[in-house]
């Protein structure tokens, strides 16, 4: 199916779809949220842990179809956009720092590294951009109760567990961007300054499902981790709330963007952006020499 039919296919089921985006903004106002904030001992007493019972096996090879289950069918936008970022994609949700984290075997100071610098990026007013956008009251009235979502739970799972680790707000701010969390944060604000209404919505949807995609592999695998913040982070990412939330984002890629349009640019260059965001955790972690970061 290309592009324009499947525009005109979701199109003419709109009444359908904003049912379901609907019952999920409910879902999420009435409380059935992630227990990531309340996740289980507290960091000090993380160190005793034993690593996950089991190693996560890597993601397979994207395929066509993969995502189905949330709209993502073969011939769709979304498809086409998932298979297009399919290298770094891959790449992203198998890295080192997924793997290390998914097996409990990250280092706390790659940790409190990543987490420092996605708090920065969790600031970025990007949904806020893209609800100012929104071609619909019922497609804001979703996205403001995500937003709720958001500072209702992962909000304070950035401020708990950096609190445990340690880290106050005078330390947060004397940590310097990393150049992969610098060019993210530009590129976001690129595209909320010029781009179009599909252009933030597909930057919503690939960060989302990526962040889905390395989340499930875990859930496949029937492993939970016992490091808290691990497994606080993998709740947050999974689960019948955040999969809902990436399924509407997904409906509405294949309803208002186009694989002919700019926004065709956008999954690939998230998914690069990604990686390289994955990558620098190491690169500067905090409190650890380099001869200890390169051990």
């Amino acid at each position: 199916m290309t592009a324009s039919s499947s525009i005109q296919s979701n199109n003419a089921s709109e009444a359908a779809t904003v049912s379901t985006i609907t019952q999920t903004g409910k879902s999420a106002q009435t409380g059935k949220s992630s227990e990531s904030g309340k996740s289980g001992a507290s960091v000090k007493s993380a160190a005793s842990c034993e690593p996950a019972a089991e190693h996560v096996p890597l993601a397979p090879a994207s395929k066509s179809g993969d995502y189905a289950f949330l709209g993502a069918t073969p011939g769709s936008v979304a498809d086409a956009f998932y298979m297009a970022a399919a290298e770094d994609w891959c790449a992203a949700i198998n890295s080192r720092f997924v793997n290390e984290l998914l097996d409990d075997t990250l280092p706390d100071s790659v940790l409190i590294s990543y987490l420092i610098q996605d708090f920065t990026f969790f600031t970025q007013p990007t949904l806020e951009r893209l609800t100012a956008q929104a071609p619909t009251q019922e497609i804001r009235d979703m996205l403001n109760r995500q937003a709720e979502f958001f500072a209702d739970q992962e909000k304070p799972y950035f401020l708990r567990f950096l609190e445990e680790y340690g880290v106050d707000e005078r330390q947060q701010a004397s940590v310097p961007q990393t150049p992969a969390n610098r060019e993210y944060c530009a590129y976001l604000d690129q595209i909320a300054a010029a781009g179009s209404f599909a252009q933030l919505l597909c930057l919503m949807c690939a960060m989302e499902w990526l962040y889905l995609a390395w989340a499930k592999r875990t859930v496949d695998a029937g492993v939970v981790q016992q490091v808290p913040a691990h497994r606080g982070w993998v709740e947050l990412h999974e689960g019948e709330l955040f999969r809902r939330w990436v399924g509407n984002l997904i409906e509405l890629v294949n309803r208002y963007a186009s694989v002919d349009g700019p926004e065709a640019a956008v999954f690939p260059e998230v998914a690069r952006l990604e990686r390289a965001f994955f990558e620098d955790s190491y690169a500067y972690a905090v409190g650890e020499s380099e001869e200890e970061r390169e051990s």
